[in-house]
């Protein structure tokens, strides 16, 4: 499977909280200039067939509509997309201009970045919209896009925020009944709002259950879906299949035979606009840490890791995983799965304490 990542960088504003490469910037002449760039940048890879595409941010919903479909036609001109088509947007600048350029086409996913219900909360984090706006921008979507999938975002532990401002917005948000929602934990790495509130973990558990009992399955760390309406993009990540990205900040993953390549572009977008072609960081995964890579990826996925299909081609013994997972095990931190291993709950609060041990 292969997935295509295309990187907007503009927003109206950039929020308090975020952590994504983003500009606040409002200039016609630059996104245009962007998007011949992002086009360059995809021809030089040579590729132009994919299973997914994702357009994310940034707010690619504040881009205008359209310069957008400009960039859209163009594009599809040299590429095709098998099956999911996600484009990001807020609810702020959703409109019904940008809903019609996507749709014609074909985008089938919209994932849209409420984070929040109330007003208050929505404040706190210096969000541009406010509870009203979330659910005139889920109808006008519904309105447009009456055969794609919705996801929503939502963030359920907000420093200073009551934990009953997150209950409120899952229900409401549940009512609306999008067939995915995403649930963050909120992060404190750009160093706003970082006193912590109340205890995560239980919040955690809360909004498992509850989405649960709302018909969302948990497949993945963060992520809840109806049946059958799971991100295949992102399980494509977590997967650590091929992607490309492209524009500024994005990364792009190759696999081989006995190693993994990871090309990551420049945050400036200056430097892009001069040089869409080039990276600015290059990793590689050699042979020894491919096995660890795929289980620490994989263990974000619900259903775990196939063991059993890593042994045929690997010696776990070689890589100490075996002692390290039958010791997990015996902390009650994983679990066995029909030959799989799987983060239990307690696991799953530990997460990157377990990712850890076992790299």
């Amino acid at each position: 499977m292969s997935g295509l990542y295309i990187h907007l960088p503009f927003c109206r504003r950039k929020c308090l909280y975020c952590g994504f490469m983003s500009l606040d910037v409002y200039d016609e002449a630059l996104i245009g200039r962007y998007f011949d760039a992002l086009l360059a940048d995809l021809a030089h890879t040579g590729k132009t067939a994919f299973d997914t595409m994702y357009i994310g941010g940034g707010t690619p919903s504040a881009v205008p509509a359209g310069l957008l479909d400009k960039f859209l036609e163009s594009l599809f001109r040299s590429v095709s997309i098998a099956g999911e088509f996600t484009v990001e947007a807020n609810p702020e600048s959703l409109s019904a201009d940008f809903l019609k350029a996507i749709k014609t086409h074909g985008t089938n996913r919209l994932s849209m970045g409420c984070q929040s219900t109330d007003d208050d909360v929505l404040r706190l984090l210096g969000r541009l919209h406010d509870r009203r706006a979330v659910f005139s921008a889920y109808d006008l979507t519904r309105k447009h896009l009456p055969d794609a999938d919705i996801n929503l975002d939502l963030i359920f532990d907000i420093p200073q925020a009551p934990p009953e401002a997150a209950r409120r917005s899952m229900e409401e948000i549940c009512a609306l009944k999008p067939e995915h929602i995403s649930a963050y934990s909120y992060s404190f790495d750009t160093g706003y709002l970082s006193e912590k509130g109340e205890v995560t973990d239980s919040m955690f558990l809360e909004v498992k259950y509850f989405l649960g009992s709302r018909g969302y399955a948990k497949y993945e760390i963060s992520n809840f879906s109806q049946k059958g309406h799971e991100s295949g993009h992102n399980i494509n990540y977590w997967e650590l299949g091929d992607f490309t990205g492209i524009g500024a900040s994005a990364w792009s993953l190759q696999n081989h035979p006995d190693k993994r390549i990871h090309r990551g572009k420049t945050k400036d977008v200056n430097i892009y606009l001069a040089e869409p072609s080039s990276y600015d960081e290059i990793s590689v995964t050699e042979q020894a840490d491919l096995v660890k890579e795929a289980v620490v990826f994989g263990l974000r996925m619900t259903e775990g890791v196939d063991i059993t299909a890593l042994s045929a081609f690997y010696n776990l013994r070689d890589f100490e995983l075996e002692e390290k997972i039958s010791r997990l095990c015996g902390e009650g931190l994983l679990e066995w799965k029909k030959g799989k291993i799987a983060l239990t709950e307690k696991g799953e609060l530990l997460g990157d304490s377990v990712s850890e041990f076992l790299w």
